[in-house]
C-alpha cells in the first residue's frame, strides 16, 4: 500500500464542521468520497473578481486563514519590479503579498500599503507623465511597523480598481466622467481618448523587456566598449558586449540627472572608469564593476534628464536621449494571465465613480483626528481613535467578519496619520490598521480600515473623548499560527508513543485549541486528516496505520486527542522537518534503536584525535571530571599542571563537545568589592548626691571636751582661748561615751559624722560643699554639714570601615586590631598567651544571574574590657554577627544590630530616717546611672566591571 500523505493545504477551515458531520452520519467510506468531492470543489472555486476602491483585497486569497499568516511570517518579501504601462500599474514581488489600498486627494493618488514588504530593490521615484499617471514613488516605514508603500500619482479625473495574483498586484486605471464642461467648450463634446503611451520600466530586476529580435549569439560575458553618437537632436549611447546581453535593469535619478543601467552576469572589459560623450544630452558615462553586475551611470548635461528610450539590440543596449522619444517597452500586464483570488468585499458597497472635482475647502468646524493607535489589552486588540471634538461615526463589518470600516463623519486627518500600522506581531485578532482621508464624497470623512485574521466580533466605546474599538475572537476561532507556534505544536507531540504511561511519569501539559469529536467507526486516517487541518501541521501515515476508531471527546485539546488516539492504536510519531510521521510504536522504537546502534558503530570506526586546550581562568585539574562526562566511551582526558592545559584524546565529535564544555566553564571570574561599616554608638549618664553632718560642743574653759553626736568616739582638745576652735589635741580613742581622744589632728568642726552618706563617685570626680553653723562663747555648739554631688554625661561614636575585594565564590578575610600578651604559669613553666582584640570581616560572595550578590558574612568587633584579673589580664568585649544576605549590586543592607541598655538607681542611708518626708534626704545618699550601647553593621557589595580589552 502506498504511504498516505495528509496535508492541510487543500482544505479550508470553513469546511471543517461540514466534513466532521459527513463522517459522523455517513460512515468512513462515504465520508471519504464526500471529502474528496469537497476538496475538488474547493480547488475549483477560484473566481476572477475585481475589488472596488473600499474592498479589502488581501493577497492571501489562494492561501486563506492560517496558511497565509504562516507565510507572511516567513522571510521578508521584496518588491522587485513596478511597471507603469498606459492604464495599468503592475507591482511584482518575490513572494506573496497582502495589502491595503486606498485613495487620497490633494494631490490625487492611490496608496498601496503592504505589511512585511521591502521596497529596497526599486527606485524611490519614477516619473511617468502619461494621461493617467504622473509618477510612482516607493518608501518603507521607519517606525518599526515594517510597511512597504507604493504611491501612484494620478492625473485629475482618474479612478482605479485592483486585482491581485500570488506575487503581484495589478492596479487598473480609468478616466471617469468629468465635471460640467466650462463655458468655452461645446455642449456635449466628449474628449477623445488620449493615446496610450508606452510603459515606463521602474527598476525591474528580474523582468526582461521584450526587445527587438537579436541574432543567434552566445551569451555575453563582458562589456567591451561604450559608443556614443549624435542623431539630430538626440544622443545615442551604445553599451556593446561580446555576445547577447541577458538580464538588465534601469532607472532614473535626479540631483544630478542621470540614468542607471545595471547589466547582470557580465564583467567590465572597457578598461576605463569614465567615457566622455560627444553630444548635447549626455556628458559622460561612468562605469562601476561589481561581483555580479556592471553598472553604467549616464550623466545628463541638464538639471533634468530628457525623455529617453532603452532597447536591447543584438549585442548592445542602446539608449536614445532626446525630446519626443517614445520609450518602447512591453505590456507586462498582458504577458501572463493574472490569477485573481476571491476578494473580501466590505458590507458597505463602494459608491459609483463620481466626477473628480477640486477638493472643497476645509470647514473650520470640521473634526480633526489627532491620534490613531493600537494596543493589546487582555489578549484582545484595541484601536484607539482620538478626535478634537466628539466624533460622529459609523462602523460596518464585512460579511465574512475579516474587516471593519470605521468612518468619522465631517472630519479631517493630518498627513502624518495617513498610514498603515502592522499589528500582526502582537498576536491579537488584528492584522493591520489603515487610516486615511476618504475621497469622492461631498463631505470629507476619515476612514479607518481594520483588517483581521479571522471572523472577529468588535465593540465600540466612547471614553474620555476617544473611540476605543475592541476586537475579540469569536469563540472557537483563533489567529493563524506563526512558524514558531507551528514548531511548538509539532514539538508538543513529537516523541509521543502508544506505550502506556509509566508509573510516576510527569504529567504532560497540552496546549492545543480545544475541540469536540463525536464519531463512530471512523477510519483512523480520516481522523489524522482532520487533526492536520486543525493543527496546521503536515501529517504522514505509514501504510501499516489502518483500522477504525469510535470516540466521543468534548472540549479536549487537539494534541491530547491526538495522543489518546496514538495510545489507543499503539502508534508512535517521529518528526522529520515540518512533517509528523505516524507509524506503529514498535516500528518507531526499532528505528530509534537501529539509528542509535548505527551511530555507536560509526563512532567506533572513527580515528582518534588529540586536542590541547589551554585553560585561562579555571584550574585544569578541577574541571577534568566535567570534561570527562562529555566524551565518548573511547575518549580520555588528562591535565598538565605547569601550563594549566587540558589534553583530550577522542573522536572529532567528543573533542567538539569537550571544547564546548571548556568554553562554558573557563570564563573570567567576576570580582566583588565588599565594603562594611561597623558603627558603635554609646551614651552614658550618671548622677551622685550624698550628705555628711555631725555636732561638736566644747566645755571646761581651755580644756575642751569634744563629743560627737551619734559618734562612738570622743576627743580632748587644749586651746589657748576657750573660744578657739582650732588647736592640737592628743589622746587615745575610747569607746562611746568614752572620755577623750589623746591625739587627733583637728582642723575644725566634727571629725566624726553622725550621718556619713557621701556620694560614691559613680559620676566621676565629685564636687563638695561644706559649712559649719553653731554658737560661740565659752561653751560653743557647732553643726558641721558637708554636701557632695556629681553628674556626668557622655556620647561616644566609633565607625570602622573595612573594605575587601574578592572573586566570585571565594572566601575573603580582612582583620585589624591588636594581640594582647599575658603570661600563664603551669607545672611545665611560664608561657605567654595572646588574646586578640581586633576588627575582622570574613565574607564569601556569589554573584547571581540577575546581578545580585549572595553573601555569607561573619563580622567581629572585639575590644579590651575594663576588668582585670589578679594577674593583670584584661577582659575582652566581643561583638559578632554571622549571617547570609542577598543584596542588589551597589545597594546597602543592615545585617545586624546589638543594643545594650544599662540603667541603675542606688539609694543608701539610715533606716526609717531616710524615709521621713521632706527630711529624709538628711539621712541618705542617691546614685543614678544610665548607659546605652548600640552596634550596627552595614554591608555594600559592588560587582567590579571589567574593562574590555582592545
Amino acid at each position: 500500500m502506498q504511504t498516505g500523505v495528509f496535508a492541510f493545504t487543500g482544505f479550508f477551515k470553513e469546511n471543517m464542521e461540514v466534513v466532521m458531520n459527513i463522517k459522523r452520519f455517513l460512515g468512513s467510506g462515504l465520508a471519504g468520497a464526500a471529502l474528496a468531492c469537497l476538496v475538488i470543489m474547493s480547488g475549483c472555486a477560484g473566481v476572477d473578481q475585481e475589488g472596488g476602491k473600499d474592498s479589502v483585497l488581501p493577497a492571501e486569497g489562494e492561501l486563506k486563514g492560517a496558511e497565509a499568516q504562516k507565510k507572511s511570517e516567513a522571510a521578508k518579501v521584496g518588491i522587485d519590479n513596478i511597471e507603469a504601462s498606459g492604464d495599468k500599474v503592475l507591482i511584482s514581488a518575490d513572494g506573496p503579498l497582502k495589502y491595503t489600498v486606498f485613495m487620497l486627494t490633494d494631490p490625487l493618488r492611490v496608496i498601496v500599503d503592504m505589511p512585511g514588504v521591502s521596497t529596497d530593490k526599486v527606485a524611490a521615484h519614477t516619473a511617468v507623465n502619461n494621461d493617467l499617471v504622473s509618477d510612482v514613488t516607493t518608501s518603507s516605514s521607519e517606525d518599526g511597523n515594517n510597511i512597504g508603500r507604493v504611491v501612484i500619482g494620478l492625473k485629475e479625473g482618474v479612478d482605479y480598481e485592483v486585482k491581485s495574483g500570488g506575487n503581484s498586484i495589478l492596479v487598473n486605471l480609468k478616466r471617469v466622467a468629468t465635471a460640467e464642461a466650462p463655458a468655452t467648450a461645446e455642449a456635449g463634446m466628449i474628449a477623445a481618448p488620449a493615446p496610450v503611451p508606452e510603459p515606463v520600466i521602474v527598476a525591474g530586476a528580474g523582468v526582461k523587456p521584450v526587445d527587438a529580435p537579436v541574432k543567434d549569439l552566445k551569451p555575453a560575458t563582458k562589456v567591451i566598449k561604450v559608443e556614443s553618437a549624435s542623431e539630430g537632436e538626440n544622443t545615442v549611447v551604445r553599451l556593446v558586449a561580446d555576445g547577447a546581453i541577458g538580464n538588465y535593469n534601469s532607472f532614473e535619478l535626479d540631483k544630478p540627472a542621470r540614468i542607471i543601467v545595471d547589466v547582470w552576469g557580465v564583467k567590465d572589459a572597457v578598461g576605463k572608469a569614465m567615457v566622455k560623450v560627444a553630444g548635447g544630452r549626455v556628458k559622460s558615462v561612468r562605469i562601476g564593476s561589481h561581483p555580479d553586475k556592471v553598472r553604467f551611470v549616464i550623466d545628463g548635461t541638464n538639471a533634468k534628464m530628457a525623455a529617453h528610450s532603452i532597447n536591447k539590440i543584438e549585442d548592445a543596449i542602446v539608449l536614445t536621449i532626446g525630446e519626443g522619444v517614445m520609450q518602447a517597452a512591453p505590456k507586462a500586464a498582458e504577458a501572463a494571465p493574472v490569477v485573481t483570488p476571491e476578494p473580501v468585499v466590505v458590507a458597505e458597497s463602494a459608491p459609483p465613480s463620481a466626477p473628480v472635482a477640486d477638493a472643497p475647502a476645509e470647514d473650520a468646524s470640521a473634526n480633526t483626528v489627532e491620534r490613531v493607535d493600537f494596543k493589546k489589552v487582555n489578549g484582545s486588540g484595541r484601536v484607539v481613535i482620538v478626535t478634537s471634538q466628539k466624533a460622529k461615526y459609523t462602523a460596518i463589518g464585512s460579511e465574512d467578519g475579516k474587516s471593519v470600516i470605521i468612518d468619522i463623519k465631517n472630519a479631517i486627518i493630518p498627513d502624518s496619520l495617513k498610514r498603515t500600522l502592522d499589528a500582526s506581531k502582537l498576536k491579537t485578532p488584528v492584522l493591520t490598521i489603515s487610516s486615511y482621508q476618504e475621497s469622492l464624497k461631498p463631505v470629507k470623512d476619515v476612514r479607518v480600515l481594520v483588517k483581521l485574521y479571522d471572523k472577529t466580533k468588535y465593540d465600540i466605546k466612547e471614553e474620555n473623548g476617544a473611540l476605543n474599538v475592541d476586537f475579540t475572537l469569536v469563540e472557537g476561532l483563533a489567529p493563524a499560527k506563526t512558524q514558531d507556534e507551528l514548531a511548538k505544536a509539532a514539538s508538543s507531540i513529537e516523541g509521543t508513543s502508544g506505550d502506556a504511561a509509566a508509573i510516576g511519569e510527569t504529567k504532560k501539559v497540552y496546549t492545543g485549541r480545544r475541540i469536540n469529536l463525536d464519531m463512530v467507526d471512523v477510519n483512523i486516517t480520516d481522523i489524522f486528516r482532520m487533526l492536520a487541518e486543525e493543527s496546521d501541521l503536515n501529517i504522514i501515515a505509514a501504510d501499516d496505520v489502518k483500522g477504525t476508531i469510535s470516540l466521543r471527546l468534548k472540549d479536549v485539546p487537539w494534541d491530547q486527542a491526538f495522543d489518546i488516539i496514538l495510545k489507543a492504536k499503539d502508534l508512535g510519531v517521529a518528526r522529520e522537518g515540518n512533517v509528523i510521521r505516524v507509524a506503529l510504536a514498535s516500528k518507531i522504537r526499532q528505528e530509534k534503536e537501529s539509528a542509535l546502534a548505527s551511530k555507536k558503530a560509526q563512532e567506533k570506526l572513527e580515528n582518534l584525535e588529540i586536542k590541547f586546550i589551554p585553560i585561562n581562568y579555571a584550574v585544569a585539574v578541577e574541571i577534568e571530571p566535567q570534561i570527562k562526562s562529555s566524551l565518548t566511551e573511547r575518549g580520555t582526558v588528562t591535565s598538565e599542571k605547569r601550563t594549566n592545559t587540558i589534553i583530550v584524546r577522542d573522536i572529532k565529535k567528543g573533542i567538539e563537545q569537550a571544547e564546548m564544555v571548556v568554553k562554558k566553564l573557563d570564563t573570567q571570574i567576576p570580582q566583588v568589592l565588599i565594603e562594611a561599616r561597623i558603627v558603635e554608638a554609646s551614651s552614658s549618664f550618671a548622677r551622685d548626691l550624698g550628705i555628711q553632718w555631725g555636732i561638736d560642743y566644747f566645755v571646761d574653759g581651755r580644756n575642751v571636751n569634744t563629743s560627737m553626736f551619734g559618734s562612738a568616739e570622743g576627743s580632748t582638745q587644749t586651746a589657748t582661748n576657750p573660744n578657739q576652735q582650732f588647736g592640737t589635741a592628743s589622746g587615745t580613742n575610747t569607746a562611746y561615751p568614752g572620755n577623750a581622744k589623746t591625739s587627733m589632728n583637728l582642723q575644725g568642726g566634727a571629725t566624726q559624722y553622725a550621718v556619713n552618706t557621701p556620694a560614691t563617685g559613680t559620676a566621676g570626680t565629685l564636687g563638695a560643699l561644706g559649712f559649719i553653723v553653731g554658737k560661740g562663747g565659752s561653751n560653743p555648739l557647732i553643726l558641721d554639714l558637708r554636701l557632695s554631688a556629681g553628674e556626668s554625661q557622655g556620647l561616644v561614636k566609633t565607625i570602622s570601615r573595612p573594605r575587601i575585594t574578592t572573586m566570585d565564590n571565594k572566601e575573603a578575610k580582612i582583620e585589624q586590631g591588636e594581640s594582647i600578651p599575658f603570661e600563664t604559669t603551669s607545672s611545665s613553666g611560664t608561657s605567654t598567651t595572646f588574646i586578640d582584640a581586633n576588627l575582622s570581616l570574613l565574607v564569601t560572595p556569589h554573584i547571581t544571574p540577575d546581578g545580585s550578590v549572595l553573601m555569607k558574612i561573619k563580622a567581629n568587633r572585639n575590644s579590651i574590657g575594663t576588668f582585670r584579673t589578679s594577674a593583670g589580664q584584661p577582659s575582652i568585649n566581643k561583638k559578632e554577627s554571622s549571617t547570609e544576605v542577598l543584596v542588589k549590586d551597589g545597594e546597602t543592607t543592615v545585617i545586624g544590630g546589638i543594643v545594650v541598655s544599662d540603667k541603675s538607681e542606688t539609694e543608701a542611708g539610715i533606716p526609717y530616717l531616710k524615709d521621713i518626708p521632706l527630711l529624709g534626704w538628711l539621712f541618705r545618699r542617691k546614685s543614678v546611672s544610665d548607659t546605652q550601647t548600640e552596634l550596627l553593621i552595614f554591608i555594600t557589595p559592588t560587582i567590579m566591571k571589567e574593562k574590555a580589552v582592545g
